[in-house]
């Protein structure tokens, strides 16, 4: 089953190479989506495919 989650990271997410680590997890799942920074320090994300895939990358 496919399944879009949207998600807000907050914490010590920028500088931290967060960004790199989604993409290098996603595209090892075969996941699409986008991850970007948001101006009061959180990271947001849209994560597509796999239902479990995107459970496991939630993780």
């Amino acid at each position: 089953m496919d399944c879009r989650v949207y998600v807000l990271v907050s914490g010590t997410v920028q500088g931290v190479f967060f960004r790199a680590s989604a993409k290098k997890i996603a595209d090892e799942l075969h996941l699409t989506g986008w991850v970007r920074n948001l101006d009061d320090g959180r990271v947001e994300a849209i994560i597509e495919g796999e239902q479990e895939k995107v459970f496991k990358m939630i993780e």
